[in-house]
């Protein structure tokens, strides 16, 4: 079954609001119809592991997705050459492993892909019966990411489901346009700020203040940022020192009574009583 692109197609001339200008992409290729009786010949789902024992490497590639392990025959790999899975088949080095997936067990001969196990049902879907359908709970933009991934071209997609797809896919590309525009409209009106001296003194200090890589004075102000957290800390710590505490409890004291006498002193000087 050969790969079918839509590279070359101009999407220029569709229009969200009128479905028609996307009838001329889905009347190209037709709808296919599911395979019958061949589903569990072009991929299995293991289930427990015991099960890899009875993979045999040589006829099915052990693809594991996620967490989740399939078989898939080679010869039906073969039949999408220019797939991410296709690609394996032609592999003969760790190397071009490497470049098609994300990692290699030699031991198991398992071709692990970091992607979304859940997304990966459709790419099962299409290579086990032919069919390439949404799924109802994922997005369409992030479908079509999974698809550039696994290199399956939209043309196989049934009707409705396409039609959803670049439905999605220009109104996003518009909502873009169109904060891009905005974006570049509010840049042309505000002002343009004028260099003046003080300015570029205010852009220097703050330079120095919040990038240490600026300059020396920059550098400088780091250091004595960390020296000053540093004696800080010191100090804190000295602070909880027993010894320290006791003294500092003692002056306290003594300060506190020289205080008591003083204005014991004063009061029998005015006649008055100080009750303490």
């Amino acid at each position: 079954m050969p790969i079918i692109s839509n590279a070359n197609h101009d999407f220029s001339n569709l229009s969200v609001s009128d479905d028609s200008s996307l009838d001329h992409i889905f009347t190209e290729i037709p709808e296919t119809e599911t395979i019958k009786g061949v589903y569990y010949q072009r991929a299995q789902f293991i289930r427990h592991r015991e099960d890899l024992l009875s993979v045999d490497h040589g006829l099915l590639a052990l693809i594991n997705v996620g967490g989740n392990r399939y078989t898939f025959p080679w010869s039906t790999l073969e039949q999408f050459p220019l797939t991410r899975l296709g690609r394996l088949k032609p592999c003969s080095s760790l190397e071009e492993i490497a470049c098609v997936c994300d990692d290699y067990d030699e031991t198991q001969h398992e071709f692990f892909f970091d992607r979304s196990p859940n997304a990966f049902r459709v790419i099962l879907n299409f290579l086990a019966a032919g069919k390439l359908r949404m799924l109802r709970e994922m997005c369409a933009l992030s479908l079509h990411e999974e698809l550039n991934y696994w290199g399956v071209e939209m043309a196989y997609m049934e009707r409705c489901c396409k039609r959803k797809m670049y439905t999605r896919i220009e109104e996003n590309a518009e909502l873009e346009r169109r904060e891009e525009e905005r974006r570049q409209r509010s840049l042309q009106l505000r002002p343009p700020a004028e260099e003046t001296r003080y300015r570029k003194f205010m852009n220097h200090l703050r330079d120095t203040v919040e990038n240490p890589q600026s300059g020396l004075p920059g550098k400088i102000f780091a250091v004595l940022s960390v020296l000053m957290v540093a004696v800080t800390v010191i100090s804190l710590c000295i602070s909880t020192m027993p010894d320290l505490r006791e003294e500092e409890n003692r002056v306290s004291f003594n300060n506190k009574h020289r205080h008591i006498t003083k204005l014991n002193c004063c009061g029998k000087e005015h006649g008055d009583v100080i009750v303490l």
